[in-house]
């Protein structure tokens, strides 16, 4: 027996084993379904294990194969593993040009797939922008602004990176536009937070709201008790302040970028879906690539708005170009379609029933089911990969009858169409989603985020259904893990690991009580899992002889650290295809 079959030392319930067993034979039958998941594997030969590149021995390795093995050593060639064992195997096949890295019981998984990120749009206006990431306090982003102010000329707008919320400020609430006009009264300033932006007097003036402005379509200007704008604007409400956004020079563009890509390999990722994106950005990348700086392997959506109208969304598809554009040996493809939102987050997702704080208000319907229906059709015409934003449960029902009108007019079985967010996502459609084959992309860390927000607008006993990893999981769906970065703040895989496992939350609470997943099963979802989403399974998201050479490599044992801690275990290194590109091997 080359290396051992993991037994569960957390007294892990028969179910997920069982669950295990449900989703597994659900992904392999699938998998030999399509034949874009069958991508070549190099046979393994002996003269090529002999001359092993690398040699990592003396580890605990986590190879999230079928079994969830654990092997002791592995060697990699050429980018790829060649083969996993124990020690005195992996050992007897050093050659004279072999680097040999003793681990010290250092623990090894697969490198993290996140997938859904917003890494690119991230990067591109990082250098433009003020950093409130770390925030405690409204008096701590009155001081960022304040400086910001000093460095900018009279008038100049001033933008936020992204990756903020109100759960961060000790005040226990946003701030509003009086607080900001303190600090910056002349320059325009726009906060950037989840699906709202915050801005100051000075730029409600600019983009010309004021009390006697209407609502628009898709959003909401919250006002005070007088009936002026707060500064704080929903959806479509901010989309005037985008045209102020800064334009930079493409080289500062390219190393926004970058910045963010380094940002995360530090937390162990190796893959990600970008969540929207256009054809220059995806040129940017492939500048970067040829510049030896493309560092985490895309599966690319691009952005096409679910509203465009019937008789042009044929144009518009056409001028993607075929779906399935890849280069760089796995470090980019694209068949998939940008975050279509249908609603939108903790204070507009589309409920069934009404908000437990707002009487009559189910939240906000973005798209109309006739031209959803229309668009997803015309997706599974073109071939292309939906993966809509849909937090409620009524948003869910709209998703599924769309994807369910798609595939009477061509099938979308097999396809992997995803459902990004579904917080909600009720019993009574799990059959739904599992007819179509769907994979349901969940981020657990909003629980930890915004989860009083939650049960402040859906009432407790509806936000207590958010996220129900268990039920999924036991009910036989697909489930992948993404971060949402930097949307949701602080947002690492680990992190994402660590809410899964244990439902505990930043404000104080438990949410979703029995909705906890094993270790075993979040780890396979944040790695293999999305591996299966872009199919891919066959090239990466384990540690087995083939596949990429991509690996994170743990300070601590993730098995069996306390598991609200998990989330602060250091990534010593993240290796992409024999490459360290984070951090150092010892």
């Amino acid at each position: 027996m080359k290396y051992s079959d993991h037994t569960n030392t957390f007294g892990k319930a028969t179910r997920v084993t069982l669950n295990w067993i449900i989703s597994l034979a659900a992904v392999t039958a699938l998998a030999a379904c399509d034949k874009r998941a069958e991508l070549p594997v190099p046979a393994e030969s002996q003269a090529a294990v002999n001359s092993s590149d690398l040699i990592l021995h003396n580890a605990q390795i986590l190879t999230v194969d079928n079994k969830f093995s654990i092997a002791q050593a592995v060697a990699i060639k050429d980018g790829r593993f060649t083969a996993v064992g124990t020690n005195d195997e992996i050992l007897a096949k050093v050659g004279k040009s072999t680097r040999v890295v003793d681990l010290h019981g250092m623990t090894v998984i697969p490198g993290f797939n996140d997938t859904h990120s917003h890494a690119v749009q991230m990067g591109l206006n990082l250098p433009a922008t003020i950093d409130i990431s770390s925030v405690e306090s409204i008096a701590d982003i009155q001081q960022v602004v304040a400086e910001r102010v000093q460095q900018s000329d009279a008038g100049a707008w001033i933008f936020s990176e992204g990756g903020w919320w109100e759960f961060m400020l000790s005040d226990e609430r946003l701030p509003n536009r009086h607080d900001l006009d303190l600090v910056s009264p002349d320059n325009p300033v726009v906060l950037r937070g989840g699906h709202y932006f915050i801005v100051n007097s000075q730029a409600l003036k600019q983009i010309g709201y004021d009390k006697n402005t209407q609502d628009p379509p898709g959003g909401e200007i919250w006002r005070d008790a007088e009936g002026e704008p707060t500064g704080f604007l929903l959806r479509a409400a901010h989309e005037p302040t985008h045209k102020y956004f800064p334009v930079l020079e493409r080289d500062q563009q390219l190393e926004g970028i970058s910045q963010a890509i380094k940002r995360v390999n530090s937390w162990g990722m190796t893959s990600l879906r970008e969540a929207g994106g256009s054809k220059d950005q995806v040129q940017m990348l492939r500048e970067l690539y040829d510049q030896g700086r493309l560092t985490v392997r895309f599966d690319w959506a691009y952005d096409v708005d679910p509203n465009t109208p019937q008789t042009e969304i044929d144009a518009v598809f056409q001028s993607l170009g075929p779906p399935g554009d890849h280069w760089g040996d796995g470090m980019f493809r694209a068949d998939g379609l940008a975050e279509l939102f249908l609603d939108g987050a903790e204070e507009s997702g589309q409920l069934r029933g009404n908000y437990a704080n707002r009487a009559d208000y189910h939240g906000l319907r973005l798209v109309p089911q006739d031209q959803l229906n229309m668009f997803m059709a015309a997706a599974a015409k073109y071939g292309w990969r939906p993966g809509p934003h849909a937090v409620g449960d009524a948003s869910i029902d709209q998703a599924l009858e769309a994807f369910e009108y798609a595939n009477s007019q061509q099938s979308i079985l097999e396809k992997r169409w995803m459902i990004d967010h579904a917080i909600l996502l009720q019993p009574d459609q799990y059959d739904r989603v599992k007819q179509l084959g769907l994979v349901i992309n969940a981020q657990p860390r909003h629980l930890y985020i915004i989860g009083d927000k939650f049960i402040e607008f859906w009432g407790r006993p509806v936000a207590e259904g958010s996220y129900r990893l268990r039920d999924w999981l036991d009910n036989g769906l697909i489930v992948a893990l993404g971060a949402d970065r930097p949307v949701s703040p602080r947002s690492t895989p680990l992190m994402q690991i660590t809410i899964a496992v244990t439902r505990k939350t930043g404000w104080g609470g438990v949410l979703g009580v029995g909705q906890e997943i094993s270790r075993e099963e979040a780890i396979r979802a944040a790695t293999a899992t999305g591996a299966y989403t872009s199919f891919e399974e066959n090239v990466k998201g384990t540690v087995e002889a083939g596949k990429y050479a991509d690996f994170v490599v743990l300070a601590d044992d993730i098995l069996t650290v306390p598991a609200d801690t998990i989330k602060d275990i250091k990534v010593v290194a993240t290796v992409l295809g024999g490459k360290t590109v984070y951090g150092s091997l010892p």
